[in-house]
């Protein structure tokens, strides 16, 4: 995410490519959810490793919003719910 080939980023913090959300699943006292929400974030697959700027700032805004930010080469969104990916 925030590496490219012109320009590289040490990357420093251990991302969920899939929030867990543990707080939600604690504050509704589920156990089943609880347990599952405990096993995504101890997911090794569920992991990415993401500099400080890209993890808290366009990570954040993307979990925030349902949307994914960006384009392709070829000027189309990234977000396959965009309308302009709908067929």
């Amino acid at each position: 995410m925030c590496s490219t080939d012109q320009r590289p980023v040490a990357a420093i913090i251990v991302d969920h490519k899939t929030a867990p959300k543990l707080k939600d699943a604690k504050d509704s006292g589920d156990a089943a959810r609880i347990k599952a929400a405990w096993k995504l974030f101890w997911d090794p697959n569920n992991w990415q490793s993401l500099c400080k700027f890209c993890h808290d700032s366009t990570k954040q805004r993307m979990e925030k919003s349902g949307r994914v930010i960006g384009c392709t080469a070829d000027g189309l969104p990234l977000d396959p719910n965009h309308h302009w990916n709908r067929p």
